[in-house]
């Protein structure tokens, strides 16, 4: 007797008609027509199972944020989303994030995520309050998805601010809080510095990084060498994820082809989040107006695993976003002009297979043995799942269905 048997399905990366059966959580057979009872069963009737969508780059803490003002530039949004934190009533940061965070990550779940990692501030006035609050909601809702956390200190403040901060990342690691080092360091004065003093907090705790790289439109990416330099100087190969590096559209051919490749060689996973960089980049440009989105193409012709994701989510540092990935997916696809059907397998993998491999996700997958983590798709195949937005019928966590949705339709010719 098996707790899920998913009848018919059009298996990703397996094949078609095939069967999906699953006990306590785990996988346990893919084959045509399986002779076995279940406790609950599914027919798919082709619908296409796949791995659940993992969205690596988010910011549960900033969502559904709405400010006095408009932010039309990155150093805006900063400004505007430090003033929503000082204006709220002393005590109440806690619960303001967890029910604005709530709701997204219902959204994110129904559209088919089974785990999400977000980036959570350390501020002067808040400390470790935001990664405490993420920390609840995670245990409560640890049965229908995984949520991981890196942290992002805030370093705007001077030397002796940020040494501070230093130390409340170091607290958070002893005491486990975190699973990722993250920070922003190439948009402060002393990037390099801070850029090896975090190199140094997740080498003393044996703990991979996951850092904002270069998000600008200046013609440079210094910080984005360094990381690849550091990771090889800390035998950190595989461990080190990169989200934007918006500022490698910057650069002449040759500089991003040498940097590339130096990141190909430390084994670092990009996150490219088009949505909101192409909001926020080029601000200052005339025609023509960059998109503000890396190198894409670049990365995967080099070799080197890039991701896609959603970044935030109706804040100061995007009004737009639902926390759909198949949403994301779209747009990456047309922004990075991969829209033939080769490419929309890639740019599918880039949203599910890419960031599980930069995350660590161990028994990720639809094979035998994996995790049943999974999503019906209401689609025959990945392009056609991307091109028609379709209905995720079924959002699967540990093997039980915890979300899904159908659409109500109907012509009249």
């Amino acid at each position: 007797m098996y707790d899920l048997l998913i009848r018919d399905a059009t298996v990703y990366g397996r094949g078609e008609h095939l069967d999906v059966a699953v006990s306590e959580g785990v996988i346990r057979e893919v084959a045509p027509g399986i002779q076995a009872a279940a406790r609950r069963e599914i027919q798919a009737s082709g619908q296409l199972v796949t791995p659940g969508f993992v969205d690596s780059h988010m910011h549960l803490d900033k969502v559904l944020v709405t400010g006095k003002s408009e932010s039309k530039t990155l150093d805006e949004a900063i400004r505007n989303f430090t003033e929503y934190c000082r204006s709220l009533p002393e005590g109440s940061y806690q619960e303001d994030i967890l029910t604005r965070a709530r709701q997204v990550v219902r959204k994110a779940v129904q559209a088919g995520s089974t785990t999400l990692r977000t980036h959570v501030n350390i501020e002067a006035s808040t400390g470790l309050s935001g990664i405490e609050a993420l920390n609840v909601l995670r245990e409560e809702l640890k049965n229908h998805v995984d949520i991981l956390i890196t942290s992002l200190p805030n370093f705007f403040d001077g030397p002796e601010a940020q040494k501070k901060r230093l130390e409340l990342v170091d607290y958070a690691c002893r005491n486990h809080m975190i699973d990722f080092i993250g920070g922003a360091p190439h948009s402060h004065d002393n990037w390099a510095e801070i850029t090896e003093q975090l190199f140094e907090l997740a080498a003393r705790h044996q703990m991979p990084l996951d850092l904002h790289v270069d998000e600008s439109d200046a013609p440079h990416v210094d910080n984005f060498e360094q990381v690849a330099d550091l990771t090889l100087k800390y035998g950190m190969e595989g461990r080190v994820s990169c989200g934007h590096v918006t500022a490698l559209n910057a650069v002449d051919d040759d500089t991003a082809a040498r940097v590339i490749a130096k990141a190909k060689k430390a084994d670092l996973h990009i996150i490219t989040l088009p949505s909101c960089n192409l909001y926020l980049m080029g601000r200052s440009d005339r025609q023509p107006i960059r998109r503000g989105v890396t190198r894409i193409r670049e990365f995967l012709e080099a070799g080197v695993n890039i991701s896609y994701a959603s970044d935030n989510i109706r804040d100061p540092f995007r009004p737009l976003g639902n926390g759909d990935m198949l949403e994301e997916g779209l747009l990456t696809a047309q922004v990075a002009q991969m829209v033939v059907p080769s490419d929309l397998e890639t740019v599918f993998r880039m949203g599910t297979v890419n960031p599980a491999r930069g995350m660590g996700l161990s028994g990720y997958g639809t094979d035998p043995g994996c995790r049943a983590d999974l999503v019906i798709l209401d689609a025959p195949s990945v392009p056609e799942a991307l091109l028609s937005q379709c209905d995720r019928v079924a959002v699967i966590k540990n093997g039980r269905v915890v979300a899904g949705n159908h659409t109500c339709s109907y012509n009249a010719f």
